[in-house]
């Protein structure tokens, strides 16, 4: 009887501490949230107007993302899912709420999607040695009328200094002069400001 005594409080007491853990994969569970697009499923009937107007409470923890409340297609039935924090699968994903196509009768599921980040514009790249003396070079015969003469430069390329031939180029529309690259000293470097036409 005495060991009934104690396990009875051990066991209630582990059973509160599993419950956050439990409700937590149960919302994740219930909202069929998985990674990657499900494949479209045909539903003949629209999904209904939301009803049901979700509380936001406090978020449980950090990393959580508020997915609102939203239609689901389950077991041949719309079903109404309520809003819930719900944790992501995997850093730098997206929550991508679901959505009926009328025209194909396509219903595509809610799910999460891998963010593309999207690149930067090159900037410019600081290097501490100077670049060299421009080279002399040889103007060659003009290929045509219009054609404007690019300068050769120092360029920046696989961490070193790299000579960039001068060469004829036909302006593109709306540009007729073009400014040459050149070398900037800023502090204890150097940036490369690249030519441009105007």
């Amino acid at each position: 009887m005495k060991l009934v005594r104690l396990l009875l409080p051990t066991a209630i007491l582990a059973a509160t501490l599993a419950l956050p853990a439990r409700a937590e994969t149960h919302v994740s569970i219930d909202l069929g949230l998985r990674l990657g697009a499900p494949p479209p499923i045909v539903v003949r009937e629209a999904p209904p107007r939301p009803v049901v107007v979700d509380t936001r409470y406090a978020a449980p923890g950090s990393g959580y993302v508020w997915v609102a409340g939203h239609n689901s297609w389950r077991n041949g039935r719309w079903v109404w899912m309520a809003g819930a924090w719900v944790r992501p699968p995997q850093p730098n994903v997206i929550y991508v709420e679901g959505r009926w196509d009328e025209r194909s009768r396509n219903w595509i599921e809610s799910h999460w999607e891998v963010a593309v980040p999207t690149p930067l514009p090159p900037g410019p790249e600081y290097v501490i040695e100077a670049p060299p003396p421009p080279r002399q070079e040889v103007i060659i015969a003009q290929p045509g009328p219009g054609y404007v003469w690019i300068g050769g430069y120092w360029g920046w390329h696989h961490h070193r200094h790299e000579w960039v031939a001068g060469h004829w180029e036909r302006p593109p529309h709306g540009h007729h002069e073009w400014a040459a690259a050149r070398w900037e000293h800023h502090g204890n470097s150097y940036v490369l400001i690249e030519g441009q036409w105007r």
